[in-house]
C-alpha cells in the first residue's frame, strides 16, 4: 500500500524587519514551501496573485501599508490565500481588527517558536488560531 502524501502549504512572508524575516524564513523552510518574502505591502500585493500561496504571513506594522490594509486588499481582489498575522501587538483591539479583515490566524512574535507552525498547520487545515493568553485555538 502506498504511503499517503501530506501536502505542505505554500507560504509568503511579509515583514519589514530583515533580521526577523531571516529568522522566520530559516524556521519555516525546514517544514514548508516558502514562495517569497517581502519587506513591504506594495511589493507583496504586486506579486501574491502570481505566486498563489496558500497562506500569507503578515506583520501589522509595515513601512508603506499596514498589514490590515494588505489583508483588506487581498480579500477585495478575491485572493484565496488565508492570512495569519505575525505581530508584536498583543492587544485585543488588534486581534479584533485582524478578524475584521478576514484573518484566520494571529500569532504574537513573542510566541514565534511555539505558535507559528501550529498556526500554519491549523489554518491550512481550515481552522483558526490565536496566540497567547487572549485565547488558544479558536474554531
Amino acid at each position: 500500500m502506498a504511503a499517503q502524501v501530506v501536502a505542505s502549504p505554500i507560504l509568503v512572508l511579509v515583514d519589514d524587519s530583515p533580521a526577523f524575516s531571516v529568522t522566520v524564513l530559516e524556521m519555516l523552510r525546514t517544514k514548508y514551501r516558502v514562495a517569497a518574502a517581502f519587506s513591504d505591502g506594495t511589493s507583496a500585493l504586486d506579486k501574491i496573485g502570481v505566486l498563489s500561496p496558500d497562506i500569507v504571513i503578515l506583520d501589522i506594522s509595515l513601512g508603506d501599508l499596514s498589514g490590515f490594509e494588505v489583508a483588506r486588499r487581498l480579500k477585495l481582489s478575491k485572493c484565496p490565500a488565508k492570512i495569519i498575522f505575525l505581530t508584536m501587538h498583543e492587544d485585543t483591539d488588534f486581534v479584533s481588527a485582524a478578524r475584521d479583515v478576514g484573518a484566520s490566524g494571529y500569532v504574537f512574535k513573542s510566541c514565534l517558536t511555539v505558535d507559528l507552525t501550529k498556526a500554519i498547520d491549523t489554518v491550512f487545515h481550515g481552522g483558526r488560531f490565536q496566540s497567547g493568553a487572549l485565547s488558544t485555538k479558536v474554531r
